[in-house]
């Protein structure tokens, strides 16, 4: 799909008719009035074409940046609404950002193994993977902490399992790593430690796209995030909200239209009230990214996401239950090294130099977990 469509970019205006996203976006927003917020579930992909307006644009942006894969140069344009120089200037602020803070060095020093046959295997692995969802792809994704199972209690976030369209889930109990927050803060040594580990995860969620494109042998490009905000605090640490602002930030300026969906399950009446109140003051296409769901939210996840790819808990069919109250520091510690052994028996460390070297390292990324807490402060202090 790559090469058909970096081929139809070759030709003339004459010779080419409509522009195939292939996937790129879900969707070719346009300009102010072009994007259309429902058609990032209700039309496929590949029936939505490039305008004319947009090639011109996107081949203005390939002539300025260079070498680029055309599913970058279209996630910087549709974010700044097919403006080009916005575009560009964002696209080289994001490769200094990169460079400046190491960014590669997360997928660059992944222990691996790697590639579509890779994760297919380890989903079939019964000491990696449960009904063949594979459980923790950071263990071969992305640069390894020493004490992964730690990351895992405090923070309360899976990279597990895909939709429909073969987008990588992110799976949250917002609500407790809300609760844990503090403990979190002491495990890693400060706020900006658990920034870069969020960055991290952005990296580890990259990873498992380009995974999923070279496996369906078309462009995936976003995300879809499950908070699960059941007994969320009503005020969140008050390094919550620097961090939270801290990370918006960087989501926004440097991994553009990365996120499908945002699904806040569980979420208290307060909440939903408080979003539905605010719902028509939100930009329609960012509106149409968040759903804000009570306690009866099973059949809203599964109009997109199949029951073989989520817990039981969420409504589907995987026996997994790691999130939760359920599962001790240690439980967590000691099934994350078993998981580590079974890909690389003889590179990995014992309990004891977990223990000792864990300062060293940052924490497991939950910045959607912050954000849906430091929503409900934000709200609650705007409106009362």
């Amino acid at each position: 799909a790559l090469h058909a469509f970096d081929a139809r970019l070759r030709r003339t205006p004459k010779e080419r008719t409509a522009m195939p996203c292939y996937g790129f976006l879900d969707f070719c927003g346009g300009r102010d009035d072009a994007r259309d917020p429902e058609l990032e579930f209700k039309a496929s992909p590949t029936e939505q074409d490039l305008l004319h307006w947009q090639y011109d644009a996107l081949l203005e942006m390939r002539s300025q940046v260079g070498p680029v894969e055309d599913k970058d140069l279209l996630r910087f344009l549709v974010a700044r609404k097919w403006h080009v120089p916005a575009a560009v200037e964002q696209f080289h602020a994001m490769q200094i950002w990169r460079k400046t803070n190491q960014v590669e060095r997360w997928r660059r020093n992944a222990p691996g193994p790697t590639g579509p046959d890779a994760a297919a295997d380890a989903a079939e692995d019964p000491r990696l993977s449960r009904d063949n969802i594979e459980m923790f792809p950071q263990l071969r994704l992305v640069e390894n902490w020493p004490d992964e199972g730690a990351h895992v209690y405090f923070g309360q976030a899976l990279a597990f399992g895909f939709d429909k369209k073969g987008q990588p889930i992110q799976i949250q109990n917002g609500g407790l790593a809300g609760w844990r927050f503090a403990e979190l803060l002491r495990h890693v040594g400060g706020r900006e430690k658990v920034v870069k580990s969020l960055i991290r995860f952005q990296e580890l969620q990259a990873a498992r796209m380009e995974e999923s494109s070279r496996r369906l042998g078309r462009p995936i490009t976003k995300q879809v995030v499950i908070t699960n905000a059941a007994g969320m605090p009503l005020r969140p640490h008050p390094q919550a909200v620097a961090t939270f602002k801290d990370f918006l930030f960087i989501s926004s300026r440097y991994y553009p239209e990365s996120l499908a969906v945002l699904f806040i399950v569980n979420a208290p009446v307060f909440f939903v009230a408080f979003y539905r109140l605010i719902q028509s003051w939100l930009d329609p296409v960012t509106a149409s990214k968040i759903q804000v769901l009570g306690s009866n939210f099973q059949h809203k996840l599964l109009e997109h996401i199949d029951a073989d790819q989520l817990p039981i808990t969420y409504g589907g069919t995987v026996d997994f239950d790691i999130l939760g109250e359920t599962w001790s520091r240690e439980d967590c510690d000691k099934f994350l090294a078993d998981c580590q052994r079974a890909l690389r028996p003889d590179h990995v460390q014992s309990p004891s130099k977990v223990e000792n070297q864990y300062e060293q390292f940052q924490a497991f990324p939950k910045y959607w977990i912050v954000a849906v807490v430091c929503f409900a402060y934000f709200m609650s202090g705007f409106l009362f």
